[in-house]
């Protein structure tokens, strides 16, 4: 029995014996020469070729040492020696250039198309071209109405040659300028104006076709007489009209971008953890809103509050009444009695406990009145509403610079309310007067003064 187990052992141990001492032998090749095949096709047969890919005299020396594990370098294993490798230096973030307005005007080589900017030398370009197309990004700039809004210029066939024109915002920080040809890339120009901004002058393709005059005979005696004489007639070819179509696409007015209720900062809401809702000033106009309490209830969660004569502007917000109301991040106890909304650009609703950042808050959230602000163009509007039970309402609303450096600013809103009510004997007055100036100290420092006089009568 112990025999048998032995035999096994032995061959198992003699075999792990050869494989251990068996002579390892190793020799020195001769150089290697690499070539590739090449087949040389002509119309009647091909052929191929061995094309050595090193020249010749070269050689491809082989590799007598070889390196341990612990020489080899390796890659970055972790974060930490990931943070340690060196980064690209940032570079400083440039300022984004608003265009106010796009002008197409035509010319005698074709047509104009007019970026206006104050600072058109600061606009960074960079053109291409795809098929037919003309492409130029302005990675720093971007379309903006005077009111603030966006908006994209289209012109259908402007001139001969040019199937389209599209001045759009490509990207939150880039307007993209694309002249479609009809067959080709069309011809454009750049030019930088100081008073204008950036001008695109874009050449028509249209064949330049000239009739052939019959040759002149000298005129006869009939043709002398001054009975006879006729005014030759102008050319219209050249003075044919140029159509343009201009298509204007706005954006959603009611989406707002950035909110300072939460940050006390202009922050984009995106970036903001807490839950902040914005009625713009878009919604105050579309409903026509009187009561600035009524706009509120365009809010999840947000209730008004009635009381003390109709003028009790408190709100329950996620079940807490709340009775202490912001204007532009500030405590105001006046906006709690009343607060008209002509001088209202936008409500911005903070919920939850995140409104412990303005003191001694109800936990329910609080809501700021953000008012309106001068601007840096002149800006007259008129309004006057009509409605039931004896409503009338005029309002007025004026801005505009008031030296020509626009570094003084103004804003003047004036509105007057009478209504009745489906009660008899109950009425009220409303008389609002808010003056609003602004002074630009330097580019990141402004200095504003803001008074508003606000005059309320009715019945309790």
């Amino acid at each position: 029995m112990k025999s048998k187990q032995v035999v096994p052992s032995l061959l198992l141990t003699g075999l792990i014996i050869m494989l251990v001492t068996s002579p390892t032998r190793s020799e020195e090749i001769s150089p290697i020469r690499v070539y590739k095949n090449t087949t040389s096709g002509d119309a009647d047969a091909s052929s191929t070729q061995s094309t050595p890919l090193i020249t010749k005299g070269e050689t491809v020396e082989p590799i007598r040492q070889i390196r341990l594990v612990s020489q080899i370098a390796h890659p970055a294993k972790n974060a930490r020696m990931l943070v340690q490798l060196p980064t690209p230096p940032n570079t400083p973030p440039t300022s984004v250039v608003q265009v106010t307005s796009v002008k197409a005007n035509p010319t005698a080589k074709g047509l104009e198309i007019i970026l206006q900017t104050s600072k058109g030398e600061q606009l960074q370009l960079v053109n291409r071209s795809a098929g037919s197309n003309f492409i130029t990004d302005i990675p720093n700039a971007q379309l903006r109405l005077p009111s603030g809004e966006a908006f994209t210029f289209r012109s259908e066939k402007p001139i001969a040659g040019v199937t389209q024109i599209i001045v759009t915002n490509f990207d939150a920080n880039t307007i993209r300028v694309t002249v479609t040809g009809e067959a080709s890339v069309p011809t454009v120009e750049l030019f930088d104006s100081p008073d204008e901004g950036l001008i695109f002058s874009v050449a028509s393709t249209a064949p330049s076709t000239t009739s052939q005059q019959p040759p002149q005979t000298p005129p006869t005696a009939e043709q002398q007489k001054p009975g006879n004489q006729t005014q030759p007639k102008p050319s219209t070819s050249s003075d044919e009209p140029i159509e343009l179509i201009v298509t204007g696409e706005q954006e959603d007015g009611y989406r707002v971008p950035d909110a300072s209720t939460a940050t006390k900062t202009d922050t984009p809401l995106r970036d903001i953890p807490q839950s902040i809702q914005v009625i713009p000033q878009q919604v105050l106009k579309d409903q026509q809103i009187t009561r600035i309490a009524d706009a509120a209830r365009n809010v999840s969660g947000v209730t008004p509050t009635t009381g003390y004569g109709g003028t009790n502007q408190n709100y329950t917000i996620r079940g807490f009444l709340v009775n202490n109301n912001l204007r532009n991040g500030f405590k105001d106890p006046t906006s709690v009695t009343f607060t008209d909304p002509a001088n209202i650009e936008q409500i911005e609703v903070l919920k939850g406990p995140a409104s412990v950042l303005y003191g001694q808050i109800e936990p329910g959230g609080v809501v700021n009145y953000v008012t309106k602000k001068p601007l840096s163009y002149p800006y007259y509007t008129a309004q006057f509403d009509i409605g039931s039970f004896s409503f009338y309402r005029p309002s007025i609303d004026i801005s505009g610079p008031l030296t020509a450096d626009k570094n003084l600013l103004y804003r003047l809103n004036i509105a007057y309310e009478n209504a009745g009510s489906f009660r008899d004997y109950v009425d009220h007055k409303t008389f609002v007067v808010a003056l609003i100036f602004t002074y630009k100290i330097s580019e990141k420092t402004s200095l504003t003064l803001e008074a508003e006089y606000n005059n309320y009568s009715g019945n309790f």
